[in-house]
C-alpha cells in the first residue's frame, strides 16, 4: 500500500511541476523566449505530445533552461507466453537543460524526471513499464547546417528502466522553405525494439517555425513490418 502511495505521490509531483512550468512558459510567451512543440506518430503505436522549452537567457545564446512536456497514447506488443498485449499510457517529463548555440550548430543537453503510467490488457508482469514508473532521464537534441545540408537529432536514455529513443534526420534544401532527406528512428527497452526508416521533410511556414514529417517502414519485435507516419511542429513565440 505504501509503495502505491509513493508512486501516486511521485506521479502527482511530476505532473504538477510540468503543468506549472507550461503555464509559466505560456505567460512568458510575449517575451519571445519560449519554444512550443507538438507532434505524434502512427506505427505500432499511436501517440501525441505537447511541450515547451524556456531558456533562462536570450533564446539565441548558450545557457541553461527548462523543458517540459505531456504525452499520451497506446501500443501493442508481444508478451512472453501471453500473446498480444495492448498498452495505454500517459506521461509527463520535466528537464533541466543546457543549450549550446552557434551560427550553424545548436543542441540541448538535458537531465530530468519522467513519470509514465501504463495500463496493460492483459496484465504482463514481465513488462517493466506497467503501472506508474518514475525515472531519471538523460536527453539530447539539436541540429547542424553545412551549406544546403542539415542534420537534426534527438535521443534519451532512462537510467532505471533502461528505455531509450534515438532519431537522426538528414535533409538537403530544395527550395527556400523546403528541405528533403532521410530519417531513421529507434526506440525500445529490455522487452522490445522498434526501428523506422523513411523519407523526411521539413517546411518553414513562419519565422522560427517549421513542420517536420516522415513516412516509411517500421519494424517491431514479434510483428510483420508496417508503414509509419511521424510529424512534429515547433514555433518560437
Amino acid at each position: 500500500m505504501f509503495s502505491a502511495l509513493r508512486a501516486v505521490r511521485r506521479c502527482g509531483l511530476v505532473a504538477v511541476a510540468v503543468a506549472a512550468f507550461l503555464a509559466s512558459a505560456a505567460r512568458a510567451a510575449h517575451a519571445g523566449d519560449v519554444e512550443l512543440f507538438a507532434g505524434g506518430q502512427v506505427d505500432f503505436s499511436n501517440d501525441v505530445y505537447l511541450g515547451a522549452t524556456l531558456p533562462f537567457g536570450p533564446n539565441d545564446r548558450s545557457g541553461f533552461g527548462v523543458r517540459g512536456y505531456f504525452d499520451t497514447g497506446g501500443y501493442d506488443y508481444i508478451g512472453g507466453g501471453i500473446g498480444t498485449v495492448k498498452a495505454t499510457f500517459t506521461g509527463e517529463e520535466l528537464d533541466a537543460i543546457y543549450r549550446v548555440m552557434h551560427a550553424k550548430f545548436w543542441s540541448d543537453f538535458g537531465v530530468g524526471f519522467n513519470n509514465t503510467n501504463t495500463s496493460l490488457t492483459p496484465n504482463d508482469p514481465s513488462n517493466p513499464l506497467r503501472g506508474a514508473q518514475t525515472e531519471l532521464r538523460l536527453s539530447a537534441d539539436g541540429g547542424a547546417i553545412s551549406g544546403p545540408w542539415r542534420a537534426d537529432w534527438y535521443g534519451y536514455y532512462g537510467t532505471r528502466i533502461q528505455d531509450y529513443a534515438a532519431n537522426l534526420g538528414v535533409t538537403h534544401s530544395i527550395a527556400p522553405a523546403w528541405r528533403l532527406g532521410l530519417d531513421g528512428y529507434s526506440e525500445g527497452n529490455p522487452t522490445y525494439n522498434l526501428y523506422e526508416v523513411g523519407p523526411y521533410a521539413g517546411v518553414s511556414f513562419a519565422k522560427d517555425s517549421e513542420l517536420q514529417f516522415s513516412v516509411g517502414e517500421a519494424w517491431q519485435s514479434g510483428f510483420t513490418p508496417r508503414a509509419y507516419f511521424r510529424a512534429m511542429v515547433y514555433t518560437r513565440l
